[in-house]
């Protein structure tokens, strides 16, 4: 779960199945987005504490399906947040936090990109573009919400931005989900939903936007495997790196995907599969 509000289990094929050989893959379809906002649409709007409780449920739910008493967590981007909290919190219920493109603070991660996308549009000479982020930025660091009009601002400081960084996103979810054996109907018409993504998570989006807002944990009691695409600057690396150094845990380290952006598992699915594997035998072992 990538967003907040945005599903990705209709694309697990495109990736999973090497893991599929030792594990069992579940994706969750979080309250507020895809095929969960079709079937209860009344239901309580997302915010961090409801999800945490949703989640412990999940994993409560799947621990009595297949008689076991702890499970893998795995999260990716807005994901990575609300993991981190739920295996800092229940460490008895999680063999290993799998963090994928961690996700820190919005403000921060967004200055760091924008920053560098600066450094290089003035680098090439190209002042306008620069400056227009330098003002787009200062937008977004302002936020307290996110309607459609504060999303588009950041979408199109993130758009002007891949004109310099790497890209983000190497791969077309478009054209995976058409492919997908698993897409379902209710997920096609969510990706056309903006305004009800956005309506929808609203109350959430704030909560990560107050001056308030909850600051990731630094300390665990479980394995931490933190896995960035070396060019990711949606959830930027070097933050990524300090946060990793930062956290203490019985185990931790950070792998870095060769060639991937923000979506590592999509860009190079055999390289994020085997080095995923690799890691977690090692815990088995150690």
């Amino acid at each position: 779960m990538g967003g907040p509000g945005n599903p990705l289990g209709g694309v697990s094929y495109a990736w999973q199945g090497m893991l599929e050989q030792a594990y069992t893959v579940v994706h969750w379809d979080q309250r507020g987005c895809g095929n969960t906002w079709y079937r209860n649409r009344n239901a309580a709007r997302p915010a961090l504490e409801i999800l945490l409780a949703d989640l412990d449920e999940l994993v409560d739910r799947l621990c009595s399906q297949f008689d076991q008493k702890q499970v893998i967590l795995m999260g990716h981007s807005w994901g990575t947040f609300l993991g981190s909290h739920y295996a800092a919190r229940h460490p008895e219920k999680i063999i290993a936090f799998l963090s994928v493109s961690q996700m820190l603070d919005l403000r921060q991660s967004e200055e760091a990109a924008t920053r560098e996308a600066v450094r290089l549009a003035a680098g090439a000479g190209r002042k306008g573009d620069a400056a227009h982020m330098e003002t787009l930025l200062e937008q977004v660091m302002a936020l307290r919400t996110m309607g459609p009009d504060e999303a588009r601002v950041l979408l199109t400081l993130r758009q002007v931005r891949e004109r310099y960084l790497p890209p983000q996103y190497g791969t077309s979810l478009v054209w995976l989900r058409l492919l997908s054996p698993d897409v379902t109907w209710a997920e096609w018409r969510w990706m056309f939903q903006f305004q009800k993504l956005i309506d929808a998570n609203r109350s959430l989006y704030e909560e990560l936007l107050s001056p308030q807002a909850p600051s990731l944990p630094e300390h665990y009691e479980v394995p931490v495997i933190i896995v960035m695409g070396e060019r990711d600057w949606t959830t930027p690396v070097p933050l990524a790196e300090a946060y990793c150094h930062r956290i203490t845990a019985p185990e931790k380290r950070l792998i870095t995907i060769g060639g991937a952006g923000h979506l590592p598992f999509l860009e190079q699915p055999e390289g994020f599969s085997a080095a995923v594997e690799k890691a977690l035998q090692e815990l088995k072992t150690s």
